[in-house]
């Protein structure tokens, strides 16, 4: 998902806020906009109804493009092009929750993967223009980009541990791991100067897997299955996976599906581990490891580094949770948010030290 921390900041004192989006994107014609906003009979939440205009190009972003417009996440496509319409759409949804005005000025923190972050000065230009202008359900906006910093996927919490580590930070080597649904990350701190890889190995490449494997799979119902059961997939969250209407024939495509998941995971642990022991050297100090798909691979990383320090997601989920008065059945949540928060938590020093 779209993963967002943010703060109005006014006369008045305004807390932090969490906001999600889905991940999906596509573009879309005017018609197609005009046949859907003739259908509706209420207006949704922002963040659940996004559409904007730049350019004179349409896009629907995030649930109304997952629901309606029937989009598929595509993981050929760079994430920071896709950041500048799902930015539109995100700042959209927050500028109508919070009856902002449609001029204001902005200070923007993104991550990317480290393969791409390369075009980041490419994609603070595409900002800064699509910002100036650009239609979020029909309101028009300009708005002013005052301050942008992009970094690598993991910075966020680079920036925690550096902080708490302080001068010590330069003299160690560090690695911070990120393994998140798309791809695998690893970047590489040795005595402050640092190197970095990207590899497309999130956990889409195991269910990919399974549904290569199976008949009928869609990511989604595959991924709710596997966050529901854990590192071993149950057969009561693989009952709405089978296809059969025979109670016997259910029972053989449950077992297969589990059979296949079990094969298929032990495979992504496989590829995954070579690449990190590839790209992760013998001397580093500590790993700093963050992304959803982290927990789903816990007890594997331990086992892997079990010769260097870990910090887990640099101790900010314990922070999210406090933050965000989140409950402890949200320990996923609070993981996948906590990159963000960190980066978040750094800009919001800057903003008011400055």
């Amino acid at each position: 998902m779209t993963k967002m921390v943010y703060r109005v900041l006014s006369e008045i004192s305004y807390k932090s806020e969490l906001l999600c989006m889905e991940p999906e994107l596509i573009k879309i014609s005017k018609d197609s906009l005009d046949l859907y906003e003739s259908g509706q009979m209420n207006r949704p939440n922002p963040e659940n109804e996004a559409w904007i205009e730049y350019n004179e190009e349409y896009y629907a972003v995030g649930f109304l493009a997952q629901k309606y417009f029937e989009a598929r996440i595509n993981f050929l496509e760079l994430k920071y092009e896709n950041a500048i319409p799902k930015t539109l759409a995100a700042v959209g949804a927050i500028a109508i929750r919070d009856s902002l005005k449609a001029n204001f000025d902005l200070s923007l923190g993104l991550l990317l993967p480290y393969g791409e972050w390369e075009d980041r000065e490419r994609l603070e230009r595409g900002l800064t223009k699509a910002l100036s202008s650009f239609s979020f359900r029909g309101k028009q906006f300009c708005i002013n980009l005052i301050n942008f910093q992009c970094l690598p996927e993991g910075g966020g919490l680079i920036l925690t541990r550096s902080k708490k580590l302080g001068t010590d930070f330069n003299k160690m080597n560090i690695a911070v791991v990120m393994l998140g649904f798309r791809d695998i990350s690893a970047v590489i701190f040795e005595r402050g100067i640092s190197t970095g890889k990207t590899e497309g190995l999130g956990l889409a490449w195991m269910l990919e897997r399974i549904k290569s494997r199976t008949s009928g799979q869609n990511l989604h119902e595959l991924l709710k299955a596997v966050h529901l059961s854990g590192p071993t997939l149950k057969p009561r969250y693989c009952k709405p996976l089978a296809r059969s209407k025979k109670s016997d024939f259910q029972v053989e495509e449950i077992a297969q599906i589990i059979e296949v998941a079990d094969l298929s995971r032990k495979e992504y642990w496989e590829k995954v581990s070579t690449w990190l022991k590839i790209n992760i050297p013998a001397h580093i100090e500590q790993v700093i490891i963050g992304g959803g798909t982290s927990e789903y691979l816990g007890s594997e990383l331990k086992n892997l580094f079990t010769h260097t320090d870990i910090s887990w997601a640099a101790e900010l989920s314990e922070d999210v949770r406090l933050a965000f008065n989140l409950p402890i059945k949200k320990d996923a949540l609070c993981l996948r948010f906590t990159d963000v928060y960190g980066l978040f938590r750094y800009q919001h020093a800057i903003f008011h030290n400055s």
